[in-house]
């Protein structure tokens, strides 16, 4: 099997050669430690990992810097963010600051074709030999970006018209890039919103379910409705809303943190129509264990999870500036020599 043929197989609930490898985001430092340049799709050559996906799009757009030397951006969203020694920015300030100011927001442009230069790079290179997708929002995170988390969840109780308008907004604009991705040749969308902190969902399960629910449904059933896969990433403790996602149709759920009291095995289980994706730690495993160690640690969970397919290999959100770059390669090793099914 090649990458692509291992990731389909995965996805529709069959058994592959071996469990394929993903990650969301790579940081350019450890690109740079391992091959001297940052370039994406070279780096996933060289790792070998079996799925490549493009940045969310808003990093795909130009961003006007405000203050150079701390670092702050406005984005085409009208969102002010500060970036630190990571790869995400961290937002700051919305523009919306008054319920009115909804009325006259007009959200970026989903079809400017700039949008989709890094999927057709992508495409052009790793189609049909691995799984090519484009990282996107849902319903969640452009309402917290437009409108701040703070207000945004006082919204819910003291001006709900006005998260739904947000929601609208979210929804809207992200199902017509993913609309325009698949057309292009994207085989999934990943959706990279985060409902959760280390202990508990952000919002309320009944918030979530009222305000929030509809909308990924909304977008998770136009990615298949088009016939692309339909992954979620999505951080922090989610058992109280887990089923709930799972039931909008989504193929695979990343990453099931068992550092925030996910037990990825659990929800595999309990939902055999979904690939479950993560498992290895991108805190101490990836940043302090030796090469043995790490490469022990990848076994434990492979012989874990593994059993039965619908498992797909990634660390436990990103591979950060701090993951030890020999870690990382050591993980893609174990992978092959671990994880195969025959």
């Amino acid at each position: 099997m090649n990458s692509y043929e291992r990731a389909v197989a995965t996805l529709q609930g069959e058994i592959p050669d071996r469990v394929p490898t993903f990650e969301l985001m790579i940081d350019p430092a450890v690109m740079q430690a391992l091959i001297g340049s940052d370039d994406y799709a070279d780096f996933c050559e060289y790792a070998g990992l079996d799925i490549v996906v493009t940045g969310t799009p808003s990093k795909l757009y130009e961003e006007k810097v405000i203050d150079a030397a701390s670092r702050t951006v406005v984005n085409e969203w009208g969102v002010v963010r500060r970036y630190s020694e990571q790869v995400v920015s961290i937002p700051l300030e919305g523009p919306i600051k008054e319920p009115a100011d909804v009325e006259n927001y007009t959200p970026p442009d989903p079809y400017d074709e700039r949008r989709y230069t890094q999927l057709q790079v992508l495409l052009q290179r790793f189609k049909g030999k691995k799984l090519v997708g484009m990282h996107l929002h849902d319903s969640f995170n452009y309402p917290v970006y437009l409108r701040g988390m703070e207000q945004l969840f006082m919204d819910l109780i003291m001006n709900p018209e006005l998260v739904q308008k947000l929601v609208h907004i979210s929804v809207e604009h992200n199902i017509a890039i993913a609309e325009r991705a698949i057309d292009l040749g994207a085989d999934f969308i990943i959706l990279g919103d985060d409902y959760g902190s280390s202990t508990s969902t952000l919002v309320s399960p009944q918030h979530f379910r009222e305000f929030f629910l509809p909308g990924l449904k909304e977008v998770v059933q136009a990615v298949k409705a088009k016939g692309a896969f339909c992954l979620k990433h999505c951080c922090g403790n989610i058992n109280a809303i887990v089923d709930d996602m799972v039931a909008t149709g989504l193929d695979g759920l990343h990453p099931l943190d068992a550092g925030a009291d996910m037990d990825m095995l659990a929800v595999k289980n309990r939902h055999p129509q979904l690939t479950v994706i993560g498992g290895i730690s991108c805190a101490e495993p990836l940043t302090e264990y030796s090469v043995d160690e790490l490469k022990q640690e990848v076994q434990r969970v492979i012989q874990r999870v593994a059993p039965g397919g619908r498992y797909i290999l990634a660390s436990s959100n990103s591979i950060h500036s701090k993951v030890k770059p020999e870690n990382f390669m050591a993980m893609q090793a174990a992978v092959r020599e671990y994880g195969r099914y025959n």
